[in-house]
């Protein structure tokens, strides 16, 4: 008798669980949206970042930040300072953020460039173009040499 009333459980236990399954699989899949991931939020971040840039002979360029913070779509680096040896010149990059996307790099706030050709650019926001080496800036800029 007791074995006939377990028996009678575990069917009963299987009905319900197979009611609630099949309840289950004609509904929407409203987790799918809940679960999506947000592109807006970095899926790495990485402290005190310090890059070098180095050939068979030398160091050419010493790239630092802060804070690395990388997205799917791109990098953001906080408190970017860059150090580029080409030549003779010496190449002197700062800004606040920098924004790595496609084929561009935004400086944002407090962007500024120096070389040891006493040339000197500063605005607010510049954008290089990293195929075709072109920099423009869409901000209010200030350009000085020699001075």
């Amino acid at each position: 008798m007791v074995e006939a009333l377990v028996v009678k459980i575990f069917y009963f236990v299987v009905a319900i669980f197979s009611v609630v399954m099949i309840f289950l699989a004609a509904q929407d899949p409203y987790l799918a949206n809940v679960l999506k991931i947000d592109t807006k939020i970095s899926n790495m971040q990485i402290n005190d970042v310090v890059d070098y840039e180095i050939n068979s002979t030398k160091i050419s360029g010493i790239y630092e930040a802060d804070e690395l913070n990388r997205y799917n779509d791109k990098d953001e680096f906080l408190d970017f300072k860059a150090k580029i040896l080409r030549g003779n010149l010496k190449h002197f990059l700062s800004s606040d953020k920098a924004i790595s996307q496609n084929d561009e790099i935004i400086f944002q706030k407090n962007a500024n460039y120096e070389n040891n050709d006493s040339l000197k650019f500063i605005s607010d926001e510049v954008i290089y173009d990293t195929k075709t080496k072109i920099v423009r800036s869409e901000a209010n800029f200030t350009v000085t040499r020699n001075g």
